[in-house]
């Protein structure tokens, strides 16, 4: 009977860590704002700068700004930590410059 009382003691305790595990919910990435650089083809993290002082955007077409989440490098997605390829949101037209 001893035995029994151990063994139950020790599933309750295996089971209430499995469920305190389960219940977790992942916090959400952050994400991070990039600016497109047109004459080098590569984004250039302005996470935290203003518009107008820090950078500018000029014009209506093409993509000047966009937000990727923080795992993410918009210039090399094969290499960076996030799982596939993700496209930028929050999409600032113009022509980016700094």
């Amino acid at each position: 009977m001893k035995n029994l009382k151990v063994k139950m003691a020790a599933l309750a305790l295996i089971l209430g860590t499995g469920a305190a595990f389960a219940s977790v919910t992942p916090k959400p990435f952050l994400n991070k704002k990039w600016g497109l650089n047109r004459s080098t083809g590569q984004y250039v993290e302005v996470t935290g700068q203003t518009k107008g002082a820090d950078y500018t955007c000029t014009g209506v077409s093409e993509t000047c700004t966009a937000q990727f989440p923080s795992d993410v490098d918009p210039n090399n997605q094969a290499g960076d930590a996030h799982p596939g390829t993700v496209a930028g949101t929050n999409i600032e037209p113009g022509i980016f410059a700094q």
